[in-house]
């Protein structure tokens, strides 16, 4: 209903549900459940039901199904005979008056929902001449069964639902919203003006400039349920329903369900149903009505495309409040609580597993860091606009987009396309339904995206949907489709490219290696978003320091015994010469041991410790030679290990460290 919210969206929401519904319909008992269980609130019969029939993950769209097309049914059942065409259909103003005036009175108001909730037409004509609103028959009775049941689909779709909120207190507070808009005659005058033209941009500037932006869907909420009521009493012939309830209602959804299926597989028509009821084009609404058959379903068809249409505008209108751009971790850790700004280093464990070693404390980083955060599909400042985003890092020479080789590939989510469904013997058929392809965020050249299987063919699912950066100036868009409204996982980025390293060279074991030897780097990190349509950012944060260091620890072990030849007898004297270095190794750990079938199970410990003869400790390990009596050992073969593990993370998995072995055998005293 907009020129701003996708067509596209609605389509593929209303093929996704007819085939859905469609599908759910082929078994009578489980699409009776289901709607037994939405009209009696159980969320947990609701829930069983799919899961048996393998549909849970279509609950949302079974559920606003079932609830547009009960509350259509309802209200040409309580509000039978329709009115003739010639009856004029009160005005938007009339009915914002309406369900202000009806809202200030709890008591009939009570017992009108009672009425809708049961389908009491006595009852709720009744009631309605009593409050001399019977022209508003159709109108209120949408107005009532469209709040009554909204939350009911929170509630069954969810693992842990939200508490019901009284439909009646809900509808007192929107008419309490109403009172106000109507007693302001300037303001529903521009806002009413606004929404003739059903231009999303429009309405939500008009809302807001009437200051009313507080009460936004609940206005967007009453122009849709009038809007609706008129286009579809246009579109459809007045013609005597039968009134149906229990079984024969149960029976008349499901034939409902199982002819709308076939606009599964009908994009074109969906789009043509669409637009005729955005425009108001009769012709072409009835033709489709027509040729596929819906004659005795006109106004369902109507209300449910309707209703699908305007919750796509109103998304739009009363965009919920926007989550700003924001950069807040690499890996686990976040920028700011977890990362010392003095250091560049962490200042905490974490207690995530695949980690390791928890991460720190005073970790710096090394290797393909992940970059996470949130970013949404369009501007919280500017809804409708799509947004872009981009890293840059600064090493000393200047901020520095992050694309081309510095990137590293990531999963920043997924989308939602449409795909081909399966049948039983496994090929593809050519019903289309909504599927979630990964999106993966990675350097140039960029895969093509999938071809979808052919009917008849073996059916496969999408391989993932790439997106680089720009290769100039590192933004990244994000996807329009992609599933959460936007990206988490925003870029990897490959910090070697950044602060080079790799395996230090070499020294005589038992010796220090020169001083300050291959030292880690401080750089910063800064996010940036904007609209796609800026050339500066909107919004802005970023991490003042991160230490980054890619050398790996320098290990060097080997016997003075050694000296003359690797097989030299060991007697009496083993002579331990060791290295270990790396500018990380304080918050990390190494050790020497001894192992053997001929010593303790857990080996000999001959770690050097501060003050032994022969060593040198310091922060980044240490040096030297450590002697010990062998002289009383078996006749044996023995293995001595170094190992050392510096401090060091990606963020999402520590450093394992490296080892070096040399093995010697007392062969006789």
């Amino acid at each position: 209903m907009s020129n701003v919210s996708s067509t596209e969206n609605i389509i593929s929401r209303l093929a996704a549900q007819a085939d859905a519904m469609g599908r759910l319909a082929q078994d009578s008992g489980a699409f009776a459940a289901v709607v037994a269980s939405f009209e009696s609130k159980d969320a947990n019969a609701f829930r069983w039901v799919l899961e048996r029939q393998e549909m849970l993950p279509y609950c949302e769209l079974i559920c606003e199904w079932v609830r547009i097309k009960l509350c259509a049914l309802r209200c040409i059942e309580i509000c039978r005979p329709l009115p003739e065409k010639t009856t004029k259909l009160p005005s938007l103003q009339q009915f914002a008056r309406a369900v202000a005036d009806l809202s200030a009175k709890e008591e009939p108001l009570r017992r009108l929902v009672d009425a809708v909730a049961c389908g009491d037409g006595n009852v709720y004509h009744a009631i309605l001449e009593e409050l001399r609103l019977t022209e508003f028959c159709q109108l209120l009775c949408h107005w009532i069964c469209a709040i009554g049941y909204r939350r009911i689909c929170e509630v069954v779709c969810r693992v842990q639902p939200p508490i019901f909120v009284d439909p009646v207190h809900e509808i007192r507070a929107a008419g309490k919203v109403l009172a106000e808009l109507v007693a302001n005659e300037k303001a529903f005058s521009a806002i009413e003006k606004a929404a003739i033209g059903i231009n999303c941009e429009v309405l939500r500037s008009a809302i807001t400039q009437a200051g009313f932006i507080r009460g936004c869907e609940v206005i967007c909420r009453l122009i849709c349920t009038w809007r609706c009521v008129r286009v579809c009493r246009e579109f459809c012939e007045v013609f005597p329903i039968a009134v149906l309830r229990g079984a024969l209602a149960v029976e008349e959804a499901q034939n409902f369900a199982l002819a709308a299926r076939q606009l599964a597989g009908h994009p074109r028509a969906l789009y043509d149903l669409v637009n005729a009821v955005q425009t108001g084009n009769v012709e072409t609404y009835r033709g489709i009505i027509a040729r596929f058959g819906f004659g005795p379903y006109c106004w369902q068809v109507c209300s449910w495309i309707c209703t699908v249409s305007c919750s796509e505008f109103c998304f739009c209108v009363c965009p919920p409040p926007g989550i700003h751009p924001w950069f807040t971790t690499v890996g686990y850790f976040d920028i700011y609580a977890d990362i010392n700004p003095a250091t560049g280093k962490t200042n905490k464990s974490l207690p995530f597993a695949s980690l390791g070693t928890g991460g720190g404390p005073n970790y710096a980083f090394h290797g393909a860091l992940q970059l996470g955060g949130f970013c949404p599909i369009d501007s919280p400042t500017a809804p409708g606009v799509q947004m872009k985003y981009r890293f840059l890092y600064d090493s000393g020479g200047g901020p520095k987009p992050i694309t081309g080789n510095l990137v590293s590939p990531v999963k920043a989510g997924d989308r939602q396309i449409l795909w081909p469904t399966m049948d039983l013997a496994g090929k593809a058929n050519a019903v289309l339904a909504p599927i979630f392809q990964d999106v993966i965020i990675q350097s140039s050249p960029i895969p093509p995206d999938p071809v979808p299987p052919t009917v008849g063919a073996t059916w496969v699912g999408p391989a993932p949907h790439y997106i680089a950066p720009d290769p100039t100036t590192g933004w990244v868009a994000v996807d329009p489709n992609a599933v959460g409204g936007g990206f988490a996982t925003l870029l990897g980025l490959d910090s070697a490219q950044v602060v080079s390293g790799g395996v230090p060279p070499d020294v005589p074991a038992g010796t220090l290696p020169p001083a300050a030897q291959k030292a880690g780097k401080d750089i910063s990190i800064t996010f940036e978003a904007a609209r796609v349509t800026a050339s500066t950012a909107d919004f802005s944060n970023g991490l003042s320091k991160i230490h980054i260091n890619n050398w790996v620890e320098l290990i060097e072990l080997n016997f003075a015994e050694f000296a003359t030849g690797c097989c030299t007898p060991i007697d009496k004297i083993l002579s331990v010469q060791f290295t270990v270095d790396h500018e990380e190794m304080d918050s990390g750990s190494w050790g020497l041991g001894i192992t053997s079938c001929a010593l303790p199970p857990v080996g000999l410990n001959i770690t050097p410790h501060l003050g032994d003869p022969g060593v040198t400790l310091t922060a980044r390990g240490g040096s030297g030679t450590i002697v010990e009596d062998t002289s009383g050992w078996s006749n044996c073969s023995y293995t001595v290990t170094l190992g050392a593990r510096a401090g060091l993370t990606t963020g999402l998995r520590d450093n394992e460290g490296r080892s070096e072995q040399l093995t010697f055998a007392i062969c006789g005293h």
